[in-house]
């Protein structure tokens, strides 16, 4: 992986550098909300909820709008949007410094840290062929020990209408804002190889003249942290198109699979593409799974996101609905234990601001077939990110890739950011949090077994707030988490207050 990165940005280096960064990462929430109005607007075409997001159509549609046929809120969303576009053009070398009380608990869309105190190097290229991004950073006492990192690099091949890339990206899948139940930025990125579409070019439905833009990505990922089953491989799927200007929908997957001591040649990973995952069911049978030959772990589903306006008021819902594999009715199911997650999106103005604001829930709280009644009467659940051979689930580096509460949470946001084209950006959000609900945890005295957060019911109620301002190539963020918890367990209530400042200065 290693070397095929470097090949990579050795290669863009010998090409005339024009471009600096071909995608919308997953670290400016404001840019992604004013990409949503334009995209709610009927101006930019394509999907818009699978990040990294190609910057290519973004471009093509800017450049085919007039100001003048604009209203005022949607020409304050494309001054700014227009303006990052910009600034992704030019080659870039950033440097970054961040400053924090504590680590943060949870890392959502646009989040400038999770370990506290760092310093990051960045400089990125790209040319009409190759793009890349040597991005280094150094915290002193990070959570998980690695003190000199890479994430946030890549190099990337250009082929007609496909994207080849290797690096540590980011990722968000779906229409949530505050978390995502199958792929979000909580945890740090994990190596991959990636092939993504470029431009989402329509496909016609024959005989008609309906467009669909549609986008799709794959990517096979190294989950090089300390696990029970070391070195697993994650591979994600992702399809993403829009039926009409107002509806977006997402079909997605993840699998975990190989790693040291399970099978990991071609015909497991065609079993995987198939989901014959579920013992007993439409996959291998109960004794085959006993000698060890269930190919993976699978999560999969899909969102909606849906907009339109009530009396010339913007809105939108989504709902986003992913399961485990494994069979909890006792049938052939492909999918087990589905979970859910609804919003709700609207825009005012107060303040001399337009806001976008946004009420999101999910559960993540899943009763197990096999839990303590062996029935699934019990209330323990523990199941949801959780495998009986992948022990250490859908976590990297003691993060939830998917949802940033982990399972056996509900959560509750009201939300919060700027829509404006000005230099100060404001985000605040209210959470209403349910830990751990089931107070169980498979294995407390493990750190990289079980629930990450807390290995008993925590209620939490947390106000997170930060403003950013930029000037000329500054920028400076300052921010906050204020938290208050309660315990199972008779176990002391407890206040958190965490701040933070970031600068950033582009070279």
């Amino acid at each position: 992986m290693k070397k095929l990165l470097f090949v990579l940005i050795a290669t863009g280096f010998a090409t005339k550098a024009a471009f600096a960064d071909p995608w919308v990462d997953t670290s400016n929430v404001f840019l992604r909300a004013n990409i949503q109005v334009l995209a709610d607007a009927g101006i930019i075409k394509t999907p818009v909820t699978t990040f990294p997001l190609m910057w290519h159509d973004i471009n093509k549609d800017l450049n085919n709008v007039y100001l003048s046929q604009l209203s005022p809120k949607t020409k304050e969303a494309f001054l700014y949007v227009r303006h990052q576009l910009k600034l992704a053009k030019r080659n870039s070398k950033l440097i970054t410094v961040n400053v924090a009380s504590d680590d943060k608990r949870f890392t959502s869309f646009g989040d400038e840290y999770r370990d506290a105190n760092n310093i990051k190097v960045a400089t990125s290229f790209k040319s009409e062929r190759f793009a890349f991004k040597v991005s280094t950073s150094y915290n002193p006492s990070p959570i998980d020990e690695d003190k000199t990192r890479f994430d946030d690099s890549y190099g990337a091949f250009f082929l007609g209408n496909w994207v080849f890339s290797a690096g540590m990206q980011q990722r968000w899948w779906g229409p949530g804002i505050d978390t995502s139940l199958i792929l979000s930025n909580n945890a740090r990125p994990m190596p991959a190889l990636t092939l993504s579409r470029k431009s989402s070019e329509p496909f016609t439905i024959p005989w008609t003249d309906i467009d669909i833009p549609w986008t799709v990505t794959t990517f096979m990922a190294k989950m090089d942290d300390k696990r029970v089953v070391k070195d697993t491989l994650l591979w994600g799927f992702r399809l993403n198109f829009k039926p009409t200007q107002n509806l977006e929908i997402g079909v997605s997957r993840l699998a975990q699979w190989a790693g040291e001591g399970r099978p990991k040649n071609f015909s497991t990973f065609v079993d995987v593409l198939k989901g014959l995952d579920n013992c007993g069911g439409n996959g291998p049978s109960v004794e085959e799974c006993a000698a060890g030959k269930e190919p993976g772990n699978q999560l999969a589903g899909y969102d909606i996101r849906y907009s339109n306006t009530i009396f010339d008021h913007p809105f939108a819902l989504y709902f986003i609905t992913h399961a485990e594999d494994g069979d909890r009715k006792g049938g052939l199911s492909i999918l087990g234990e589905e979970k859910y997650q609804m919003g709700i999106e609207t825009q005012l103005h107060a303040f001399g601001y337009n806001w976008k604001l946004y009420l999101e829930s999910t559960d993540t709280y899943a009763l197990c077939s096999d839990g303590v009644n062996g029935d699934g009467t019990s209330r323990i659940g523990n199941c949801y990110y959780e495998h009986h051979i992948y022990k250490t689930g859908l976590r990297y580096n003691k993060r939830s890739i998917a949802n940033l509460y982990d399972n056996d949470a509900t959560s509750l946001v009201l939300g919060a950011s700027t829509l404006s084209a000005g230099d100060t950006q404001i985000e605040t959000k209210l959470r209403w949090l349910q830990l751990n609900k089931d107070n169980a945890d498979k294995a407390p005295e493990n750190p990289i077994i079980g629930n990450p957060l807390t290995s008993i019911a925590e209620d939490m109620f947390m106000v997170s707030s930060k403003v950013q301002h930029s000037y000329k190539n500054w920028r400076f963020t300052i921010g906050s988490d204020i938290s208050r918890s309660t315990f199972d367990n008779a176990v002391k209530d407890q206040t958190d207050v965490n701040v933070f400042a970031q600068v950033e200065y582009n070279l």
